[in-house]
């Protein structure tokens, strides 16, 4: 007998429980390369290897070898499960016992079935509701769900949220997801830069405009070593509208150990489109460290605003801890001895804390860049390092704008 690759052949058989086979004895599961499945009891195999077998229906099926992609064997609980449902009555209890059983043996799906079959012909059936899920909620019997769409909630990302938190949370997602997209489009083309496409790819980099570029620019900073890299992604930074830039920019100005780069990170806060904070500046002033004190004074300078005077004032003299009389002070070039000056213009009395071998040295440094902020934002007055007579002169000026104020209104 010859068969098509595409035919099912069905044999009905009137006296099927004649062939002295269980209906659900070694039931299989035949997979057909056509799509969808026949499942049943293999009867017998044809000379050409064909299956023929008794469906759950009494009838029997013949399939060749061609149109079977796979042959899977039914589990036990399956064909008891089978053997069950089609005996049972169509009755709240029946279902009732049917799904304890379902249960008990692990198959979910079905419990499912016959809670839901429960409720068809008994709405208000509590074991059933409460068993799906349902609440009783002003009553009404509600899932879950139904009760927080209720009070206005949705389901998203595992848990019941606002629909305003839901919208800034999608917000995030796109903004990581776009962040993420151009990190990995910059590092690409940074790696660009030493090869025949260098040119391709600073272009590139330099028409970057979307703010979501700075983070990733920003990561690429911190691993590249290379001047001219930096320089390239430092000037593309500097054009984004980010709070992350200010930030980066501010870091580079005080503590990169390039002067070049620090003053020219200083003009990119100038130019910036928006008035940057001197908090971080003023804060600097009072480092640990000398030279980032001076730094910062310069800083403070070049951005022209007189509200870092007083600080300034503050900071015309600085008390900094060394651990021993030969330790450099840093990069001003100065370097002191007990008699020597500091990076800003001269030293005072030192304190010598410890024993001989371990000395820890307090130092009053006067900070000549501090004086020529000061000089600066003062219109060219000098009270050098006298904190006495720049506090009388901007506490006198202060007074002044406030009686002036006064008389215009």
């Amino acid at each position: 007998m010859r068969f098509r690759p595409c035919q099912l052949l069905l044999t009905l058989s009137c006296a099927a429980a004649s062939l002295g086979v269980s209906q659900f004895a070694q039931a299989d599961i035949f997979q057909l390369k056509s799509g969808g499945h026949v499942t049943g009891v293999i009867i017998d195999r044809g000379k050409q290897g064909e299956y023929v077998l008794q469906n759950d229906h009494g009838a029997v099926v013949t399939l060749s070898r061609r149109q079977v992609k796979k042959v899977v064997p039914q589990d036990k609980v399956d064909l008891q499960y089978a053997e069950r449902s089609r005996a049972m009555p169509d009755t709240v209890e029946a279902h009732r016992e049917l799904a304890a059983w379902c249960k008990e043996n692990r198959l979910t799906k079905h419990v499912k079935h016959h809670l839901q079959r429960i409720l068809e012909l008994d709405p208000d059936d509590e074991a059933a509701r409460r068993s799906l899920g349902y609440q009783n909620h002003r009553g009404r019997w509600m899932t879950r769900n139904g009760i927080m769409a209720a009070r206005g909630l949705q389901k998203y990302d595992g848990d019941f949220r606002t629909p305003q938190d839901i919208a800034l949370r999608k917000l995030t997602e796109k903004r990581e997801q776009a962040e993420a997209d151009w990190f990995r489009d910059i590092r690409r083309w940074v790696s660009w830069l030493d090869d025949r496409r260098a040119e391709e790819a600073a272009e590139m980099i330099a028409n970057v405009k979307d703010p979501y570029a700075a983070k990733g620019i920003i990561k690429l900073l911190d691993r590249e070593k290379n001047q001219r890299v930096r320089d390239l992604l430092t000037a593309t930074l500097a054009k984004l509208k980010h709070p992350d830039v200010v930030t980066t920019l501010v870091d580079f100005s005080l503590f990169d150990p390039d002067q070049e780069v620090r003053l020219q990170c200083l003009e990119y806060l100038q130019q910036y489109h928006q008035p940057i904070s001197l908090r971080p500046f003023i804060e600097a002033l009072g480092d640990r460290d000398n030279v980032i004190v001076n730094r910062a004074a310069e800083a403070l300078q070049r951005l022209e605003d007189p509200r870092a005077i007083s600080p300034l004032i503050d900071a015309l003299v600085t008390t900094h801890k060394y651990k021993n009389l030969n330790a450099p002070i840093g990069n001003m070039g100065a370097s002191f001895s007990p008699r020597g000056s500091g990076p800003g213009g001269g030293g005072g009395g030192g304190l010598n804390m410890g024993g001989n071998k371990n000395k820890v040295i307090k130092r009053n440094l006067k900070n000549l860049k501090v004086r020529e902020a000061l000089v600066e934002l003062s219109g060219g007055l000098d009270y050098e390092y006298d904190e006495r007579l720049w506090r009388r002169w901007f506490v006198n000026g202060q007074i002044h704008d406030f009686v002036d104020t006064r008389r215009d209104q």
